[in-house]
């Protein structure tokens, strides 16, 4: 039972997983709220702690060079968390509002940190903005703080602007640093193609990765991008000609070196341009053909003036969402290219698409909506 007089000790032998175990739902949101309370106290006394020890260097004393090396080598952290700790506590202890509102349990350890971008204001200044901070998020008192440095003119941060885009199994972690602005083009842009994709059923966090992708897209095939040397800016794929006219396996490359599934390659060989390319035994390339099979410029037009939006049922994606779809499989069934057998789908459907096309085909319901219905005779792999 949590009670006023409970020690920092009796906390946390209540963190204990047996004692957690045995504490009914009600009882455990009480020992939380007070576990969490408590943090804000205990951070406050860490950063005077770390500002005690820098002032005195008394890191020296095992021989450290400076105060974040000694902080990360007791506490365990990374030296970059030790850094911003040692700044911090060095902010925060010159701002008495902010240090007694940790103290006191009203602020946060990330509230205190934005709130310690305004060191330049009065201790006026500072009592108001903490007074705000206690009653709002995190998120709201960078902003806060952001709008007090501009009212009072003080030196906005500079973004230091960055993207990364790191290979992780199966795909890539995207990260990127913008200022002000630029987040706010991101966010909405970002936000109105996850919304207009649809795919209710999907995390939002997923729909607004793919409303990224759909947005890089949209731009590679609308945009006036000037050419290079080989063409426009294009995603190749390397497959063999036997993954691509497989009903299911293998695999294909991306110019980037990645490597994705033989789904993913026929699926975007439903409506790209197949190039034709002789190599020898070291996979050097000795002739290059033409393109092949792809709906011509008046044929895509043609279909998205028709369809409008993706055809599959329950789907009302946008035309620029979606891709122009054999509706009998051109690498496998010898699809035909005419108007008749083409379809405008969307990314996320016609992925389903090719992975249930051993079991499933694509028809037509009769109203020019499409479902999925299982096949009478399953296809193999070397259908």
């Amino acid at each position: 039972m949590v009670s006023e007089a409970t020690t920092i000790g009796e906390l946390l032998e209540g963190c204990d997983p047996d004692a957690l175990g045995l504490m009914a739902p009600a009882e455990l949101a009480r020992h939380g709220e007070a576990v969490l309370a408590l943090w804000p106290r205990l951070e406050a006394a860490r950063l005077r702690l770390v500002a005690a020890l820098d002032r005195a260097q008394a890191y020296r004393v095992d021989g450290a060079r400076d105060m974040p090396s000694w902080l990360a080598w007791k506490s365990g952290d990374r030296r970059s968390t030790a850094r911003r700790d040692v700044e911090l506590a060095t902010a925060v202890t010159a701002m008495p509002a902010v240090s007694d509102g940790l103290a006191d349990g009203v602020l946060s350890k990330a509230k205190a940190a934005e709130l310690a971008r305004a060191s330049a204001a009065t201790p006026e200044q500072q009592a108001a903005l903490v007074a705000a901070a206690t009653t709002t998020t995190a998120e709201d008192v960078a902003r806060h703080v952001d709008r007090w440095q501009l009212e009072h003119s003080a030196v906005p941060p500079v973004v230091d602007e960055d993207l990364t885009v790191t290979p992780i199994p199966g795909g890539a972690r995207v990260q990127a640093t913008v200022d002000a602005e630029g987040a706010e083009w991101v966010q909405v842009a970002v936000d109105a193609a996850a919304e207009r994709l649809g795919l209710r059923d999907v995390a939002w966090g997923r729909r607004r990765a793919r409303g990224l992708v759909a947005i890089a897209r949209y731009f590679l095939e609308h945009a006036d991008v000037p050419a290079t040397r080989v063409g426009r800016p294009t995603v190749v794929v390397t497959v063999d000609v036997e993954t691509l006219a497989a009903s299911a396996g293998g695999a294909a490359r991306l110019d980037s070196g990645a490597y994705v599934s033989g789904d993913v390659a026929r699926r975007l060989a439903c409506d790209a341009g197949v190039v034709r390319m002789l190599t020898d035994a070291d996979s050097m390339p000795l002739d290059l053909g033409r393109k092949t099979r792809v709906p011509s410029p008046a044929q895509c037009r043609a279909v998205i003036h028709r369809d409008r939006h993706c055809r599959y049922e329950g789907c009302q994606a946008p035309s620029w969402a979606c891709e122009v779809h054999h509706l009998v499989f051109w690498g496998r069934d010898s699809g035909r290219t005419d108007l008749a057998g083409l379809a405008l789908i969307c990314w996320h459907h016609h992925g389903l698409t090719h992975r249930q096309s051993t079991t499933h085909e694509l028809v037509d319901r009769g109203d020019g909506r499409l479902h999925l219905r299982r096949r009478r005779t399953e296809r193999s792999d070397a259908a």
